[in-house]
């Protein structure tokens, strides 16, 4: 019988108070048209008489790559990544809790500044190699090291030091104080990787062939097409039941429609419109909000960038231009939530902040004021937009809104994983994209999108005053500090607007009846670890 996950050691009282935060419970999901979703039932695992069977996965972004940190969001592939590695820690939404997975346990001292992490005993690598803390420590440095490009090295350099206590026990020292720590290790910098393994192949063997202590193991790799994942026959909390096919399927309508005939049984879906429809037709799934999940990204100087939206008077008018009330109602038949702020009213950190309001008369007063100062340009501005119906015809919208205010939108259209990768190297000029926090840790994912060097931070913004208010936010040590900080993040932010923000995301990963014991985790990603096909 397998161990319970959320009957392992328990946490300090310092990080259950951070994390419980918002969010509901079994059958308690809702959208803001009023619909209510249906949560699977708890319960079930994978036993040796439920072995076999197939289980697809619609994604609305594939997995770049296997190499470390990539697998962060499970609307860019975490699933993938979950299943072939597992994760040190595990979040779980409705407990609101984080509980130990690969760990037995986490502990801090009295200021969360140094954490001591237990490993579980008698776990493998499917290569047979035992999982030591020799491995936590390299995989540690791994996202630690720029070359990794891992999208939580900004949150990784938060650890000043790992020292290797004995082979299952790892000590972290923070350069501060942080009581959201675990969130580190239920994310992927938890997906450990094997020292000699990784060494053994070299990152590009690795980013195709990736060796794991997770439940799975790879069969078929079909970059931005198909990865097809086998039970591990050796998985410490085994026996696994299913095969796993993750697909790419353009967009959430394609997606849906995909399972309702069957092609796929769980499925990402990401936007009110789609989400509502599912939870409208009684499917069940899981569901989370995510704050400014939905944005416009300016380039502010990423990869050598010095176009009009180096001058934050022109990423004004943009914020300015945009009306989200009705982008809401075109794009999601006002069934969605507009708004310009960086945290959604939904969260636990949320107090009236505000983002900047919709004025046409300010947009087009600033677009005239750059233009004078700047004769040769005449408005013009690149809008990156990826392939997806959906995400067509935001484009179509925003272009309507900005030439409005006077600007000069051309549009190009990209597949997803190109326009992906053009927003972390830089080369667009605007983009619509998103943010995906978790309510669990806010002020990590803020910082990353924001300060400069941050993994996630896509523009490219460099301005000290933000990044001191995000450290302040970052360092705030109970929730009305937290809140007041993140207030004053938010009116930096305002003044600097390396992005605009249009709508939190609203994401909800259909399950079909048949599939059960998928349990998910921190950004929407699922386990499959206990997943069964009942016939």
């Amino acid at each position: 019988m397998k161990k319970a996950t959320g009957a392992l050691a328990v946490l300090t009282a310092a990080t259950l108070a951070l994390t419980a935060c918002g969010g509901g419970g079994a059958d308690d999901s809702s959208t803001a048209g009023g619909s209510e979703g249906i949560t699977p039932a708890a319960g079930g695992e994978c036993t040796e008489d439920l072995v076999g069977g197939t289980i697809t996965m619609g994604e609305y972004v594939m997995l770049p790559t296997f190499m470390p940190g990539q697998g962060q969001y499970g609307i860019r592939g975490g699933s993938e990544s979950a299943a072939i590695y597992d994760r040190l820690m595990l979040w779980n939404p409705e407990s609101q809790e984080f509980e130990p997975k690969l760990a037995e346990s986490l502990e801090a001292n009295d200021d969360n500044t140094v954490w001591t992490l237990t490993l579980r005993e008698g776990v493998n690598f499917s290569n047979g190699d035992p999982l030591t803390a020799e491995d936590v420590a390299f995989t540690i440095g791994l996202h630690k090291d720029p070359a990794t490009r891992s999208v939580a090295m900004t949150e990784a350099m938060n650890v000043d030091e790992v020292t290797v206590v004995d082979p299952q026990t790892v000590e972290f020292t923070l350069g501060e104080s942080w009581a959201g720590f675990p969130a580190l290790l239920a994310g992927t910098v938890g997906e450990v990787i094997p020292q000699a393994a990784y060494e053994a192949a070299g990152p590009e063997e690795w980013a195709r062939n990736p060796i794991g202590a997770g439940a799975f193991v790879m069969d078929s790799y079909t970059p931005d097409q198909e990865v097809v994942l086998q039970p591990n026959p050796d998985y410490y909390d085994g026996p696994v039941c299913p095969t796993l096919e993750f697909i790419r399927i353009p967009g959430s309508q394609g997606t849906y429609e995909a399972f309702q005939t069957g092609e796929v049984q769980v499925g990402m879906l990401r936007g009110a419109k789609f989400v509502n429809q599912a939870q409208s037709d009684g499917v069940q799934g899981f569901e989370e909000i995510i704050s400014a999940g939905s944005i416009i990204n300016m380039n502010s100087g990423k990869a050598g960038y010095d176009g009009v939206l180096t001058d934050e008077r022109a990423r004004k008018a943009v914020g300015h231009a945009i009306d989200r009330d009705l982008w809401d109602q075109r794009l999601a038949g006002g069934e969605g939530q507009p708004t310009s702020a960086l945290v959604a009213e939904s969260s636990r950190f949320y107090d009236g902040q505000e983002g900047p309001k919709y004025d046409e008369a300010e947009a087009k007063r600033l677009v005239d004021e750059v233009k004078a100062e700047n004769p040769d340009w005449d408005g013009s501005l690149e809008l990156l937009i990826s392939d997806g119906p959906e995400n067509v015809e935001a484009g179509v919208v925003a272009k309507a809104m900005l030439d409005a205010a006077g600007f000069n939108v051309s549009i190009v259209n990209a597949p997803v994983s190109q326009v992906t990768a053009r927003q972390f190297t830089g080369d667009y000029e605007v983009v619509i994209g998103g943010l995906a926090p978790s309510d669990a840790d806010l002020a990590s994912t803020l910082a990353s999108a924001m300060s400069p060097g941050g993994a996630t931070n896509l523009t490219g913004i460099d301005n000290p005053e933000l990044t001191a208010a995000l450290v302040e936010f970052k360092a705030a040590a109970d929730l009305g500090a937290q809140k007041e900080a993140l207030s004053h993040v938010q009116d930096v932010y305002n003044d600097v607007l390396p992005f605009t923000v249009l709508a939190n995301a609203e994401q909800y990963v259909v399950i079909d009846e048949s599939v059960k014991g998928v349990v998910p985790t921190m950004s929407s990603v699922m386990l499959f670890d206990n997943a069964y096909v009942e016939e």
